[in-house]
């Protein structure tokens, strides 16, 4: 062996080992910790389109959820001379084949670094934008596999990219504002469905792919409310999409051109929660609207959401109502389709072995119009309907959590 090789070893084996003996003293003067989820199980989905007059059933073993996404992350807090160092890295990744989430990313669901200073906190990197916080508290189904993410994906799976954001709680009021200079640049493998890759960060356009949001929330004993807005802009590689099977003949169209600055996309959402004992009811709106040069698309969905505890059992239903207005396509045989509209009927039930394990079963049912193609689930591609068919998607499953 070289000298050069030999000195080069040596290297990497005082490093190693200078590591493995640092790390102990760091994570006794850190708070560190690991956490997880795993939630699987096999799903059965009615009337998944085969061509455009044919449909079938699948049964598959569904990617991105069940009752919540799998992941795995890794938590540090230090104290830093009166405020707490805190950084967070976020993994999501697919139980169907074990392959990373969030379109190939290492650490997709968040990764960031920042300060806490008691009240609130200010981070770094890419991590869960106001829009996701915001829904939190009217939902209780959440990022059920069959929700408000089978209406709009956007929901579960709202973060930004190249953002700083600030949080901050005072006794019953928490708010929150997140900025990013390039919202979504790996869009395009999966990140947020149908988004298209739109990295902003481009010297010579201030406002290519930037993005806003904010939310406040407010919670008493038996209730809260809470409101957010988010505002995306378009840019090079970027497009928007309503998830609802609009057809421009003679195919379906996936992925409306958004490719200017100037174009938005912007949601507003107001709802909340009541509690009394063992029962809380959940309800909101969701408003979004798409300002292209072409058209000013619009779309509406509302909820109303009941969640009881009983014992080892927890029983979830829900009820969605979404329809859109204004789409237009391009190209000499375009359909402008109106007033597009479906309702998602969820029920959800599910046994708590202990606080770490749980099974369920879980079913939602999607009534399209004529005009509408939105799929029941949440659970990945592949089981979209063609315009105008109901869907029932049924899954049993498990999660652990740690």
């Amino acid at each position: 062996m070289s000298s050069s090789k030999n000195q080069f070893m040596k290297k990497v084996s005082f490093t190693a080992l200078a590591t493995a003996f640092a790390f102990p003293a760091f994570a006794a003067d850190a708070n560190f910790k690991i956490y997880g989820n795993l939630d699987s199980g096999v799903e059965m989905v009615t009337n998944a389109k085969v061509n455009a007059t044919t449909n079938a059933t699948v049964v598959r073993v569904p990617s991105t959820t069940g009752t919540f996404p799998s992941n795995l992350g890794f938590d540090m807090s230090k104290d830093v001379g009166g405020v707490k160092a805190i950084a967070k890295a976020e993994m999501g990744y697919y139980m169907d084949a074990g392959n990373s989430g969030q379109g190939g990313r290492l650490f997709g669901r968040q990764l960031y670094v920042g300060i806490d200073y008691g009240a609130g906190s200010i981070t770094v990197g890419r991590q869960n934008n106001m829009m996701y916080w915001g829904t939190m508290a009217g939902d209780p189904l959440g990022p059920n596999i069959y929700g408000l993410g089978s209406i709009d994906p956007y929901i579960p799976n709202a973060r930004y990219d190249n953002s700083v954001a600030w949080r901050g709680k005072f006794d019953a009021l928490s708010a929150g504002v997140a900025y990013s200079f390039g919202n979504n640049s790996k869009a395009s493998a999966g990140a947020i469905p149908l988004a298209g890759d739109c990295a902003g960060e481009t010297a010579g356009d201030a406002q290519a792919c930037h993005a806003l949001s904010a939310m406040v929330q407010y919670d008493a004993s038996n209730f809260g409310i809470a409101a957010a807005y988010d505002r995306q802009h378009g840019g090079t590689g970027a497009q928007y999409d309503f998830y609802n099977g609009y057809v421009v003949p003679p195919a379906p169209v996936s992925g409306f051109a958004f490719g200017s600055s100037n174009d938005t996309d912007t949601r507003t959402t107001l709802n909340g929660y009541y509690k009394v004992d063992a029962l809380k009811i959940g309800a909101g709106i969701l408003q979004r609207k798409v300002s292209i040069a072409a058209a000013s698309p619009k779309q509406s969905t509302t909820w109303l959401e009941a969640a009881y505890t009983m014992d080892k059992w927890q029983y979830m239903a829900g009820i969605f109502h979404v329809s859109a207005t204004g789409q237009v396509g391009s190209g000499p045989a375009y359909t402008a389709l109106n007033d597009t509209k479906a309702n998602l009927l969820v029920l959800r039930a599910v046994y708590n072995f202990d606080d770490q394990l749980s099974s369920y079963v879980t079913i939602g049912n999607m009534g399209n119009d004529s005009n509408s193609g939105y799929g029941v689930s949440g659970g990945g591609s592949g089981t979209a309907p063609n315009a105008g068919q109901k869907q029932t998607g049924t899954m049993i499953g498990m999660r652990s959590h740690f």
